[in-house]
């Protein structure tokens, strides 16, 4: 064995990286320039090592000529090949009947190198290489489910790039995608080229197709333009404009058809505009701005319920001020209704403050804290609104103040809260009876609880129990409301948060009045390792009085006063860590009725593997036709070989009818997974249905080619089935057992 630099000697001597080291069964020097050695050939340097039959370098050229079984190592790259001339320092060089591996940056088992085979591979560098009528794969060896072809392929090993022309995608060795050129990343990193063809189908649109074509604009922005083809429509063009900077970030979006051929309808568009802004350290504002050309955009051109359920589009623009007590908010809001029947007051403009603080020690009390809450809002009706009444048609400008102190006595045991508001609002209306109208309101409420618990053992396992019963009161005087409008305001139901807040109503218009407490208590069973495995709550709201303000018109027919509010109960068990049962209900003492409940079942004892069984009952207080009573099935379960299942129903047993319905099938090939999912959408602008077939190729480091990308397709199986993950996503530990 010898080594050399600018010469060579014999013996063993402490090696550099800079260093070649060659060694064979037979070595030959010739002139002291040219060294051969054959048999079991290897030369070794910068890490890198290569093997040949026969290895002959040239010294002072520094060329290096091998043949027979030729194989080259290092940085995570093999190639192989008949035989290799090669310019040792520059690494520049050709091998002909090539075959090649190179490590991805990826830690999964699964798609963690790139292989393939080429007539002629050049090496032009440390880090590049160039392949002729080659082909390429993430697939294990052995397994060649899928290729890319092409007549010249460029790799580069230190950005993970690649570069093809004239490029065929085989998959099961049927040619299923051509383009004339095709580059990609195998570290995520981001480049400008044609990204994966989605096509698919829907009931209201047809065939649809979509080629999106990625902008790598800048470090900070990038763009897509997608051309998208639907058969019952014609051609839509898709583009979107994102940047993201220190300050400030965005999202530009326009679709645009010029004629829609299924309604005859021309230029139909949909535009979105999202801008946020850090102006300083504590100023903050942004734009969002959405709009469609006609109301039944997003029911025809939409297979998302994201999308065919949205009835207000907003236009607005705001700035913010926060410090650490103080928020000040400004906002001017319109909106885009696609109802007239219903819509929302725009705020044209809104300005609100929030100031809060806290005091310890002030006149002999520990603690003091104080609330302000005021704003001031101009009130407008959309345009496309139609009044059903002259009161309904009302604008004006809107004061309201919220002025608090409260305080709070706090211990490890337990806590007293006592709370003075003052609700002052004042308006000046027009269109309405009154002109205008100014009220001040008190409330006084009182909140106290307590933290018990203790050891005991059950089953021969140990817990501590809790117990945390809590009291809470309030006191509001009535004041005659019913000539204000309602701008904002609309009266919630009662539920375990609701029946601890002084007011009923969200929004500024109406103040509840109440002479009221509400009792309640909650256990907890918590194991040695400090898991909960049980939790339980009772709670129960009590009227010393009648609630005044609800004998309004708009409430008299549908609100039934009682002394008592219905009866919550709600608990949450772990039966261990895979298995979770949770229950609600909300039951009426008076009448022996449950009006609200729900249970629910959650089996999910490893990734990939999830079942969910549930039952919701809603009462409608003044129509039994409108009662809901659903059960909903959904999960997602490996059924071996590499298959998973997915599916929902959601029926509605009122009715004898599917709400809605999804199901599906992946496969997983290890570097590749295909899915089917279909999907039965109810939208909000038309009583028809709208069914979604989702067909998807997900090729391993490439993406995916299908109905839909990626972001799209998930977030329909994470709306029906939350929890569920592509077989991709699934830890290795348990790809691997599916896939036996």
């Amino acid at each position: 064995m010898l080594f050399f630099n600018s010469t060579f000697s014999y013996g063993e001597e402490q090696i550099s990286n800079e260093d070649i080291l060659i060694e064979g069964d037979s070595l030959e020097n010739t002139l002291d320039r040219k060294l051969k050695a054959s048999g079991n050939a290897v030369l070794q340097k910068d890490g890198k090592t290569i093997n040949a039959d026969l290895i002959e370098y040239d010294q002072v050229s520094d060329e290096l000529y091998a043949i027979g079984n030729i194989k080259i190592e290092g940085d995570g790259n093999t190639l192989t090949g008949s035989s290799l001339e090669l310019s040792v320092k520059e690494n520049i060089g050709t091998i002909p009947n090539a075959s090649f591996s190179s490590t991805m940056d990826n830690s999964s088992l699964f798609n963690n190198k790139v292989r393939g085979k080429a007539k002629v591979l050049f090496l032009e560098g440390e880090d590049k290489k160039r392949l002729q009528n080659a082909s390429i794969t993430t697939c294990e060896v052995g397994q060649d489910d899928w290729f890319i072809k092409a007549s010249e392929i460029e790799i580069n090993d230190s950005s993970k790039t690649v570069d093809a022309k004239d490029a065929m995608l085989e998959f099961k060795g049927v040619p299923i995608l051509y383009s004339p050129l095709v580059n990609f990343s195998f570290n995520e990193q981001r480049k400008s080229g044609f990204l994966a063809p989605s096509i698919g189908t829907t009931t209201r649109s047809g065939f649809e197709s979509s080629i999106p074509y990625y902008f790598n604009l800048s470090p900070t922005s990038d763009a897509t333009l997608a051309p998208r083809y639907l058969g019952k429509r014609g051609i839509q063009v898709q583009g979107e404009y994102r940047y993201l900077d220190k300050n400030y970030s965005g999202t530009s979006n326009l679709e645009f058809m010029p004629n829609d051929k299924a309604t005859d309808r021309d230029n139909r568009y949909y535009t979105k505009l999202h801008h946020q802004h850090q102006l300083t350290s504590n100023l903050s504002g942004g734009i969002r701005f959405e709009k469609v050309s006609d109301d039944d955009y997003f029911s025809d051109m939409s297979s998302l319920i994201s999308a065919t359920s949205t009835v207000n589009l907003p236009q607005e623009a705001y700035v913010n001020y926060s410090t650490d007590n103080l928020d000040v908010n400004f906002i001017a809001q319109r909106y885009q209704n696609l109802t007239t029947t219903s819509s929302p007051y725009e705020r044209l403009p809104s300005i609100s403050i929030n100031h809060t603080d806290e005091y310890e020690d002030i006149y002999g009390f520990s603690m003091l804290e104080t609330n302000l809450n005021m704003s001031l809002t101009q009130f407008e009706r959309n345009h496309n609104f139609v009044a059903s009444s002259l009161d309904s048609n009302v604008t004006g400008t809107r004061f309201i103040a919220n002025p608090s102190v409260s305080v709070p006595f706090e211990n490890t045991y337990g806590y007293i809260k006592p709370k003075l508001t003052m609700n002052i609002m004042s308006y000046e209306l027009e269109g309405g009876s009154t002109g205008s109208k100014s009220m001040t309101i008190p409330t006084l409420s009182f909140e106290s609880g307590v933290f018990l618990d203790k050891k005991l053992n059950l089953a021969g396992e140990n817990f501590t129990q809790t117990l945390e019963p809590r009291i809470f009161y309030s006191y509001t005087p009535y004041r005659n409301q019913e000539t204000l409008p309602m701008f904002d305001t609309a009266l919630t139901d009662l539920n375990l948060e609701s029946l601890f807040l002084e007011n009923q109503f969200v929004g500024g218009d109406r103040i509840m009045d109440s002479n009221q407490f509400t009792i309640a208590a909650t256990t907890r069973f918590i194991d040695d390792s400090g898991y909960e495995r049980l939790n339980a709550t009772i709670a129960q709201r009590f009227y010393i009085n009648d609630r005044k303000v609800l004998k309004e018109n708009q409430y008299i027919n549908s609100v039934v006063q009682s002394d008592s509010s219905d009866l919550f109960l709600a608990a949450t068990a772990y039966l261990n860590k895979a298995l979770r049962i949770d229950s609600e209900i909300q039951y009426n003492p008076d009448e022996s009725s449950t009006n609200r409940a729900t249970f629910k079942t959650s089996f999910t004892p490893q990734p990939g593997k999830l079942l969910d069984l549930s039952y919701r009952l809603v009462k409608n207080p003044t129509d039994n036709n409108s009662d809901i009573k659903q059960i909903n099935l959904a999960g997602q379960w490996p059924l071996g070989g590499g298959w998973y299942s997915i599916g929902r129903y959601n029926y509605d047993i009122k009715q004898s009818s599917a709400v809605e319905t999804l199901g599906g099938l992946e496969y997983d090939g290890g570097c590749w997974a295909s899915r089917i999912v279909l999907n039965r959408l109810s939208l909000a602008t038309t009583e028809k249905s709208n069914y979604t077939l989702f067909m998807q190729i997900e090729l391993g480091g490439l993406g995916s080619l299908g109905a839909s990308n990626d972001a799209s397709l998930f977030d329909v199986l994470n709306r029906n089935v939350p929890g569920a993950s592509f077989s991709s996503a699934i830890p290795d530990k348990y790809r691997k057992e599916n896939l036996n």
